[in-house]
């Protein structure tokens, strides 16, 4: 169904004219560059969230598989950044498989109240360390693939268990567009567990022609670190010794969440710079000098160093271009599968995608990524000749730092200022005691089951 009439409001003066200030700011800014991005200023939108009074805000929470958002409607950075994860009364760490496990059913094998109590805790102590959420709205940005079990839970624990004023939920990759204010978007959703790339074409979603990789995410990335920490990382003792990395060694790594720590610093290199790092890993014997943009680092441990060479900081997003780095998966690279995404969409649409280009999700801020990006998918649509990359365009607020982490929360964050919105859209405990549950962003509200 078309999802457009999902968010088809009738906005306020002051609303309408504050999404005409964030097109006149898209026409306008100076940051945009004609040859890769398409920048909006933060300034133009802090000015047309404030200029639409909403009386008390919402709370927008956006739960993903490692990171959960929080904070309220109005405002242009979530209040809260937090691990999905919390310790409950026995002192056990309760992680987001656990939390988000009806979302699977081959994960779920408790009953479903089980993962009700874990979520009513969660969310609980979420929402408190923001406000007291009983009285206001909440939002609660959606994957477009989280399942009714989940949703249905979710609603149970806000409306009833906690018992806020109201239930909405909103479709991650549709609030991600909304910032830029655009109905025409490739969004490219790279997070922690998965990559979903999905076209929207006049704020319709394109569901058969979605492509999603599970090697193309920050756990795979994770697990490319530890490959090249145990290649390549070595360990050095107080005498100065050094020596490879062991098993030990690695559950004391562990512990201090190294592997993580280091994938929170990769950089994405060019194509020329990538292909001198292949040449000097296939090089047998004494490896030739190459010139390299990040530094040895020294980390200290119990008295010890952990060496980790400028390898694993500029090689390890290579794995999201190069498929022979994913052994175990058939999935395609990043650029393969944007292809072949953009090839299953009717002729006249597939010029505009790679010219409306949205990156979401904590890995899209990996420095250097957009340029690498765009370089691939030029030089393979070359190659192929289909000549669907003329023009390669990337959405982007220049000033605001780590934007496309929390862009989905954003957008919620914009729509969530409209009072209509709420209102026709949410669900409240006296409609979930008459069987209804939250209509989801196919606009189908479920009857009682």
């Amino acid at each position: 169904m078309d999802d457009t009439k999902f968010f088809s409001v009738k906005l306020a003066s002051s609303a309408q004219a504050a999404l005409e200030s964030l097109k006149a700011a898209r026409r306008s800014s100076s940051g945009v560059s004609t040859s890769s991005i398409l920048s909006v200023s933060s300034a133009a939108l802090s000015q047309a969230i404030s200029s639409i009074d909403n009386g008390k805000s919402a709370v927008v929470v956006e739960v993903g598989s490692k990171l959960t958002k929080v904070g309220c409607a109005g405002e242009i950075n979530p209040r809260l950044i937090i691990r999905t994860e919390y310790v409950d009364d026995d002192g056990k760490l309760i992680m987001a498989d656990e939390i988000l496990a009806l979302n699977n059913k081959k994960t779920a094998f408790k009953p479903t109240e089980h993962y009700e109590n874990l979520l009513h805790k969660f969310l609980r102590s979420v929402l408190l360390k923001v406000l007291a959420p009983t009285d206001r709205p909440v939002i609660f940005v959606e994957s477009m693939f989280m399942s009714e079990d989940l949703r249905n839970a979710i609603t149970k624990v806000i409306v009833q268990r906690i018992r806020c004023k109201s239930l909405m939920f909103m479709p991650s990759h549709i609030c991600a567009t909304f910032p830029f204010n655009t109905q025409n978007a490739l969004v490219i959703d790279i997070g922690n567990s998965e990559c979903v790339a999905v076209p929207i074409i006049e704020g319709v979603t394109m569901l058969n022609e979605f492509e999603s990789g599970r090697s193309i995410c920050g756990q795979q990335l994770e697990r490319r670190v530890r490959e090249l920490m145990e290649k390549y990382g070595e360990v050095e003792e107080l005498n100065g010794e050094k020596r490879s990395i062991t098993e030990n060694d690695w559950e004391e790594l562990k512990q201090i969440k190294l592997i993580e720590t280091l994938s929170l610093s990769l950089i994405c290199l060019d194509r020329a710079r990538a292909e001198k790092w292949k040449e000097w890993e296939t090089a047998e014997g004494e490896k030739p000098q190459i010139e390299t943009l990040c530094k040895e680092k020294k980390i200290p441990m119990n008295g010890k160093n952990i060496i980790v060479p400028p390898v694993v900081f500029e090689t390890t997003v290579e794995i999201f271009f190069d498929e022979k780095l994913n052994p175990d998966s058939f999935d395609l690279s990043l650029p393969n599968l944007l292809h072949r995404l953009v090839a299953k969409c009717p002729i006249d649409l597939r010029r505009k995608l790679f010219a409306n280009i949205l990156l979401a999700g904590g890995v899209s801020t990996i420095p250097g990524l957009m340029n690498r990006l765009k370089e691939e998918i030029e030089t393979l649509d070359e190659k192929n000749g289909t000549k669907y990359a003329e023009s390669v365009k990337f959405y982007q607020f220049s000033d605001i730092k780590n934007g496309p982490l929390f862009i989905s929360w954003l957008g919620a964050s914009l729509l969530g200022s409209l009072r209509e919105t709420i209102e026709r859209k949410s669900i409240t405990l006296e409609d979930f005691k008459t069987g209804k549950l939250a209509a989801d962003w196919t606009d189908i509200i479920v009857k009682a089951r």
